[in-house]
């Protein structure tokens, strides 16, 4: 009887019967060798504190000595299975990959049940990795899926190493530890600017931010010619001394044809970024050209255009972009849903009326963004659906229109309205806040505020270009409370004579 009570005491039987045996261990070297286990149950159970048939499983747990009671919730506790990495497939889906991994219907409904924090693993893509562990009983333990180079989604369930069992699931987004800092590049054009960009040591990522902020008002990619010059502000994010992702950019300088254009990032009234001029004029106008980050143009403007499935001529009112299958779709502008759902032809679209008569259609889409309905007021780049090939379409892609009093443009060349320069109650803090950038662009001469890196220090802090200045200066006014390296430009010069 009393060797019955001590296995009940542990949360599982058969695991609180190899416990006991291990727990004996210390008796005898070899626990399982031939006549252990008989001097075992006679150490265990016949010695002077033995256990009453009586005392419930927590008398009896409180008379184990503490490394016993450790072994006891480690050894009752569900067991948890390797880490298991799993990459998505073509035509996957969060269900699909569930059940490839022997997950049931049930752990993926309790998933789902957690809410926006999860999201993101509805809309998974090709490539994508997902790690995760189950409970010897088949339930899901935990998984992570990296959302960029500094968050991760993790979803854990408590209780899984306790000796009450298995508990719910949790999800939160964890964040690496990183540290801000400022970068500035600066050069000659040599060739295209892309490349003299990249001879700079910026990223890519910060190549393509910057053809995005001048678009409106320059193509770098074709007007920038040898000898034209630029200057880049960008932020970067670093952990334990490596760069491990690139923020946004800060500040710019362009001259090219005699003009020089330098754009600002802000924030507006409305709490939104944006990019401004030295006289607080916006960069880029109320609506947008490019909706979405597309491949290439499928079909353009065409009021005169042989369908590609029907073969009859009609007017193509609008701008066909390719993009995979769930490439966000953002709003032109700010509007309101005049309209969500299926139509002839578009498919799944969606319908913003905006302002001063101008309105947007965006057909073909895969999905709509969760919860959007009509009526719903939206900003400029939320994301209202995603790619998709709906209606009658050969291929993904966005249908994108611009109509002004409803008649349509072609969203490419049409002139669009300009968009909301500075308050004016924000001027003057703004012209404060980019003077030390416009120094920094300029790369103005025994700038005040100056400090002077050791090679020491540039190493860590100064992206590598074909010869570096390793100068530090300060950032504008607003963070110059704090002297961290977090609050400082490095400076990075591709000059010769620099």
């Amino acid at each position: 009887m009393r060797w019955s009570k001590f296995l009940r005491a542990g949360t599982h039987g058969a695991l609180g019967m190899s416990l006991f045996v291990c727990m004996g261990g210390s008796v005898h070297a070899n626990p399982f060798s031939q006549g252990a286990q008989a001097s075992l149950h006679a150490a265990a159970f016949e010695s002077g504190s033995g256990f009453d048939a009586d005392e419930s499983s927590a008398a009896v747990t409180s008379k184990l000595g503490p490394d016993e009671r450790q072994a006891l919730l480690a050894k009752s506790a569900p067991e948890i299975t390797p880490w298991l990495e799993v990459t998505v497939k073509s035509g996957d889906s969060l269900s699909r990959v569930f059940e490839r991994v022997g997950l049931p219907a049930r752990e993926l409904m309790a998933l789902l049940a957690l809410g926006d924090t999860v999201a993101p693993l509805k809309r998974l893509r090709p490539g994508d990795t997902l790690e995760l562990r189950k409970t010897t009983d088949g339930r899901l333990a935990e998984l992570r899926f990296e959302l960029d180079a500094i968050k991760t989604l993790s979803i854990t369930r408590s209780g899984v190493e306790s000796e009450a069992g298995a508990g719910a699931l949790n999800a939160q987004i964890v964040r690496l530890q990183t540290q801000t800092r400022q970068l500035t590049a600066r050069g000659t054009v040599e060739g295209s600017l892309s490349r003299s960009l990249a001879k700079a040591g910026v990223p890519a990522a910060v190549s393509a931010q910057l053809a995005h902020i001048y678009r409106y008002r320059a193509n770098l990619s074709r007007q920038m010619h040898a000898g034209d010059r630029f200057s880049i502000v960008y932020e970067a994010e670093y952990a334990n001394g490596e760069r491990v992702a690139t923020g946004p950019v800060v500040a710019a300088s362009i001259t090219t044809d005699g003009r020089n254009l330098k754009a600002f990032r802000a924030v507006n009234e409305d709490g939104e970024t944006r990019y401004y001029d030295a006289e607080g004029r916006a960069y880029e106008p109320s609506l947008s050209r490019h909706p979405v980050n597309y491949s290439r143009i499928s079909s353009p403007y065409n009021p005169d255009r042989l369908h590609p499935i029907l073969h009859i001529r009609r007017p193509h009112w609008g701008v066909d972009m390719a993009a995979p299958r769930g490439t966000p779709i953002h709003a032109a502008g700010d509007g309101v849903v005049k309209f969500v759902g299926r139509r002839h032809g578009y498919g799944r679209i969606v319908q913003l009326s905006h302002f001063d008569g101008y309105s947007t259609r965006y057909g073909h889409m895969y999905q709509f963004a969760d919860g959007l309905k009509r009526g719903d007021h939206v900003k400029k780049g939320q994301v209202i659906g995603y790619v998709g090939a709906t209606g009658e379409a050969t291929g993904p892609h966005l249908h994108y229109e611009v109509r002004l009093n409803g008649r349509p443009h072609n969203p490419l060349t049409m002139k669009l309205p300009d968009g909301h320069p500075l308050p004016k109650s924000r001027l003057a803090a703004y012209t404060s806040r980019i003077q030390p950038l416009i120094a920094a662009l300029d790369d103005v001469p025994n700038m005040s505020q100056t400090l002077v890196a050791s090679s020491a220090g540039a190493r860590h802090g100064c992206t590598q270009a074909s010869t570096v200045n390793a100068t530090f200066a300060l950032t504008p006014h607003n963070l110059q409370r704090s002297h961290s390296l977090a609050d400082l430009f490095c400076v990075v010069s591709s000059d010769s004579n620099a």
